[in-house]
């Protein structure tokens, strides 16, 4: 981007930085321009279809099991941005349309099911590096792995109480929803989908 680019080339000139450590420094702007614009578009989405709260939900459940367990990714940042601001919100609509349809009982065991899905998934492939940032250490690779399935036991306990408590229960799908992307996101049908995906955009662009 001649944003970053520029930014960069501006920090190299006052700080007297090397090629290697400009492009790192543009890299590093291009990830953060990338997530904040894709973040502020899922909400902005989720906003006009009337579904904002639980498209953040969605959103913050997939984006922080992600970050300990990786997934499929595409070659592209704005492929990957246009893919979240399709499945977030159809998600959370999907969660709001549900939670009105089923019963507490029938709640908690979707739930469930949902939580046993993820956390066998996070226990048999995370953590799922990438050719960019490969994770090499077995000592990092159980961590992560540990990371995931610790988190995905907490959203699931939290889910457990509210469910009980009987709030909130278009929020709890909404975990369930996008903790189970995630999972899927492990998978190999998860790699091939992506694939297929970031091949037809990429074509067309």
């Amino acid at each position: 981007m001649n944003l970053t680019k520029s930014a960069a080339e501006y920090l190299q000139k006052q700080l007297g930085l090397s090629q290697d450590e400009t492009e790192v420094i543009r890299y590093g702007m291009q990830a953060v321009f990338y997530s904040l614009a894709g973040i502020l578009t899922i909400c902005f989405i989720g906003w006009l279809l009337g579904c904002f709260w639980t498209t953040v939900t969605v959103a913050l459940t997939a984006g922080s099991l992600r970050l300990l367990s990786g997934g499929a990714h595409s070659s592209s940042a704005v492929v990957c941005n246009l893919v979240g601001m399709v499945v977030a919100p159809l998600l959370a609509k999907t969660a709001e349309f549900a939670a009105k349809q089923v019963s507490q009982p029938q709640l908690l065991l979707i739930i469930t099911i949902g939580a046993l899905f993820s956390l066998l998934i996070f226990y048999l492939l995370a953590p799922v590096d990438s050719a960019a940032k490969p994770i090499t250490s077995e000592h990092e690779q159980r961590k992560f792995k540990y990371l995931s399935l610790t988190l995905a036991s907490f959203l699931f306990v939290v889910q457990i109480a509210l469910t009980l408590l009987g709030r909130y229960p278009a929020f709890v799908l909404a975990v369930s929803l996008g903790s189970c992307w995630q999972a899927f996101t492990l998978t190999k049908a998860g790699h091939l989908i992506a694939a297929k995906i970031d091949h037809l955009l990429i074509r067309r662009c």
